[in-house]
């Protein structure tokens, strides 16, 4: 299966659906926008224009994609959705929002979907809910093939090891047993901060494709061994072998936070 992370200009239509279109002629399956791909300014307006243009991508080119919006629901929330062929397939709330998010009223979803498509298993880990090591293992425990990763990079971080990020897409992928997709889109986020593009895409076997440079568009496509990422789920017996008396502590000091 082909996957593909689009790497486009914040708030841009053009710029996604020009870099969309270069995925379709390379034979991406699955198209991934980057989170808020759409959102130069924080407004629910914008909503309903990015529905109809995933829907209307998905329905004249024949493929799957994915990109979020912000929707009401109960409150806000962080909302991705899936077509393919013009049809929805699903939808993932993010479950951990971040400070800006929650202070624009942003709440949390509290549970982790799986979607078929071309007869993979996907999932949606929205923006932050990668550095979550508890939900990506659920992720794997729950045999997801792929999971899609869409992503605001932050040009300036607080975060150390700056030049090692994409570290962390191999170990998720190393120890859960799945690809991963990650799009990250470029330009001044409705909060007004800078992002810059780190899309990638990672397996068990490593950083597979990478943005050569994270300020300007580009388009990723790779091909994803769903038989072999099956085989390496048998091997990789950390899914399946564990002590779970040791786990207690965990849920101890969570609920007592």
């Amino acid at each position: 299966m082909k996957v593909s992370a689009v790497q486009c200009r914040i708030g841009d239509f053009k710029s996604a659906e020009r870099l969309a279109k270069i995925a379709v002629e390379k034979d991406a399956e699955i198209i991934l926008f980057p989170e808020y791909f759409s959102y130069d300014r924080f407004s629910l307006e914008i909503t309903d224009i990015t529905l109809k243009f995933l829907k209307n991508f998905s329905k004249d080119y024949g493929v799957a994609v994915c990109g979020n919006v912000v929707i009401e629901d109960n409150g806000l929330k962080n909302r991705a959705y899936i077509f393919k062929n013009g049809e929805l397939i699903g939808y993932q709330d993010k479950i951990h929002p971040t400070r800006i998010e929650r202070s624009y009223g942003i709440s949390r979803g509290n549970k982790l979907e799986v979607f078929e498509v071309n007869n993979a298993k996907i999932c949606i880990l929205i923006c932050a809910d990668i550095l979550y090591p508890e939900i990506c293992r659920i992720a794997g425990l729950k045999f997801v093939d792929i999971a899609l990763n869409p992503v605001v990079s932050f040009k300036y971080s607080e975060l150390p090891g700056k030049d090692y990020r994409y570290c962390l897409y191999f170990t998720r992928s190393f120890e859960n047993c799945y690809a991963i997709v990650k799009a990250s889109g470029i330009g001044t986020t409705f909060s007004g901060s800078e992002a810059v593009g780190r899309s990638l895409i990672s397996t068990f076997d490593g950083i597979i494709a990478k943005s050569e440079d994270e300020n300007t568009e580009d388009v990723l496509v790779a091909e994803i061994d769903l038989d072999r990422i099956k085989k390496y789920r048998e091997v990789n017996y950390t899914l399946y072998d564990r002590n779970l008396d040791a786990y207690c502590e965990l849920f101890l000091a969570l609920n007592n936070r």
